[in-house]
């Protein structure tokens, strides 16, 4: 047999096509992520000014745009971009904060209880692990705010 009978060797390392194809698709991904960051940080709100004056409801706020938005929405009905994909009907008579009725109680013990301990079986997780004691009471209080309620002189 010649040498030119025989099929050529694979070249020995790494495949440019393909190091350029995991390199784009991963500058991909990146961007994607860069990109969904700003689009949900441009969507929150400056608070209202009883929010600012408030140190209590500021710290809250603060709180509450990090960790609760997402599901809640930025003005706590319900409507968050996390909300959308959640399973089941639509979440949002669930998700609402704004009701004059909520579905775990209204008493400041049992709102505190929520945002620490979550719901079981519910997507709401509790958010103690993160959380101090006085972060749980002030994003509390600002959960009252975002429904209209007075907030209740426990939390304070």
């Amino acid at each position: 047999m010649s040498s030119t009978d025989e099929s050529p060797e694979p070249p020995l390392g790494i495949d440019p096509v393909a190091s350029r194809r995991i390199f784009f698709g991963m500058l991909a991904l990146v961007a994607g992520a860069v990109l969904a960051y700003a689009w949900f940080r441009g969507m929150q709100s400056p608070p209202p000014a009883a929010v600012t004056r408030d140190p209590l409801l500021s710290a809250g706020h603060r709180i509450y745009d990090a960790r609760c938005a997402a599901c809640h929405g930025p003005s706590g009905q319900g409507d968050g971009p996390v909300a959308r994909n959640l399973p089941g009907p639509p979440p949002v008579e669930k998700l609402s904060l704004t009701d004059t009725t909520w579905f775990h109680g209204d008493r400041p013990d049992q709102v505190m209880a929520i945002v620490a301990q979550g719901i079981p079986d519910s997507g709401m997780r509790g958010w103690n692990d993160v959380l101090d004691d006085r972060e749980i009471r002030a994003v509390s209080a600002y959960v009252y705010f975002l429904a209209g309620k007075p907030v209740p002189g426990e939390l304070r």
